[in-house]
């Protein structure tokens, strides 16, 4: 069967899905059907549509403890936090001692940015049932609250966690106290961007000689064996395969470095680089074309990594990505400021928007040639991604737009980073408001143009 041929098929089954679906609107549902119903919805990225099926099955069954939490559930996958708090604290009176709906309340509440009141209701979902998933989630509103050893002890819970993805098999290193002179494996765990945020505990760890070999996905390999050659004691730098070889001594989760080292959020000062701890020489040519006399260079990153279909994962694709209308509203006010801009953006999303670039990645670029592009340029202006990790971790300037329920790691209300120095938040006043924003982003950067002297790299 040819392409156009599949996807004629899978229409027709969507069609015929949606008038099933419709069917089955017109009558009472039970609780199993409701559920098999709307969690069919979630899988298709649909989540108001599966809490259109929850609400018209409690109009018949308004003691359902399942159906008011899976209801707040689909409403706070919809970025509808506010929605999502009535049937979730009804599913918490209903039965006070079920763990999901006090899980539920933190997670909304995380979105709310009241991680005070999130934290309460993790720490009680805990209680009633040691979830490793809600030990997860409640390290992450403690390094929001600036807890951060309590937060890095919760944090090694994960590992308990079904979908837990270990690279290599435990026991795991338990620090250079517990087995100095220890041949070390590190391993990359989670995104790129926590990747590139938690490698500032090589610094400590590389301070000493010792076999140290560094374990990560193979596009950032090059960048790495770059950007860490100036330790004392760099790692060795290998790629991830599908079948590791056994190792002598132990291995430990890039991860897992904060809890066994301390010292969060170790921003280094130390050294002529300051704060930067990947240090990138750009491009001998600069490899962004013919730079007019005293024009800023930008580059622009607005989509976050599209990593799988799973809902949660594409909720915070959507939240935190830039849309096509507001791209071209920030890249017009720049470039009628004066910049010169640099596509910066990976992947499907590079071409959103149809205009010329001055500069921009290769289809086949990887996180070395984005650095060293990055190091040519004045000032990388991105939304939440590993674009943003990058620039700070190279002590690069870098603008960082931020939705307003942003990860916990970036605090509330601030607009500088205590993770990168280099970094400035813009954050979006309300949910979703990404014209405040890009209006904000296009002011500072007409008023700092008026009065910076930008040099040619």
């Amino acid at each position: 069967m040819d392409k156009e041929a599949q996807m004629g098929q899978a229409d027709a089954q969507a069609a015929q899905q949606q008038r099933l679906d419709a069917q089955t609107l017109t009558s009472p549902l039970s609780t199993a059907a409701a559920i098999d119903l709307a969690e069919s919805l979630k899988q298709r990225r649909q989540p108001l549509e599966a809490a259109a099926i929850y609400r018209q099955a409690l109009a018949h069954l308004p003691q359902d403890l399942r159906l008011h939490n899976n209801l707040g559930d689909c409403l706070w996958l919809a970025d509808h936090p506010w929605e999502a708090l009535a049937p979730l604290l009804e599913a918490s009176r209903l039965d006070p001692q079920q763990p999901l709906p006090q899980r539920g309340l933190a997670n909304v509440l995380r979105d709310l940015n009241r991680f005070e009141k999130s934290a309460h209701y993790y720490l009680k979902s805990w209680q009633l049932a040691a979830d490793p998933t809600t030990a997860w989630s409640l390290s992450q509103i403690l390094i929001g609250l600036e807890r951060y050893a309590e937060a890095y002890r919760w944090a090694e819970i994960r590992f308990a966690m079904a979908e837990a993805s270990c690279y290599r098999p435990q026991p795991f290193w338990q620090g250079p106290q517990a087995e100095p002179n220890t041949p070390l494996h590190i391993w990359s765990e989670q995104g790129f961007g926590d990747t590139f945020q938690y490698l500032r505990w090589l610094i400590p760890l590389c301070s000493q000689p010792g076999h140290r070999v560094l374990e990560v996905e193979p596009p950032l390999v090059n960048l790495l064996r770059q950007g860490l050659s100036w330790l004392e004691h760099p790692p060795l730098v290998e790629a991830k395969t599908d079948s590791p070889a056994p190792i002598a001594g132990r291995s430990v989760s890039l991860l897992s470095l904060p809890h066994l080292l301390g010292g969060a959020p170790l921003t280094p000062q130390a050294g002529p680089a300051g704060a930067a701890y990947l240090r990138i020489a750009p491009q001998p040519s600069g490899g962004t074309g013919q730079r007019q006399p005293g024009s800023p260079r930008l580059g622009l990153v607005w989509a976050a990594g599209r990593k799988s279909d799973d809902c949660f994962i594409w909720r915070e694709f959507i939240k935190r990505s830039l849309p096509a209308e507001q791209l071209l509203a920030l890249s017009a006010g720049l470039e009628a400021s004066g910049a010169e801009l640099h596509n910066l953006q990976f992947g499907a999303d590079a071409d959103l928007i149809d205009r010329a670039w001055v500069g921009r990645l290769q289809p086949d670029s990887d996180f070395l040639e984005q650095a060293r592009l990055m190091a040519n340029l004045d000032l990388v202006i991105s939304v939440d991604t590993a674009t943003a990790h990058l620039a700070g971790a190279m002590g690069l300037p870098c603008w960082l737009l931020l939705p307003f329920s942003a990860d916990p790691r970036w605090l509330r209300q601030r607009h500088d980073s205590v993770w990168y120095p280099s970094v400035k938040l813009f954050r979006q006043p309300a949910s979703g408001d990404w014209r405040q924003v890009v209006a904000a982003v296009v002011h500072s950067f007409q008023r700092q143009a008026a009065t910076l002297n930008w040099l040619d790299p």
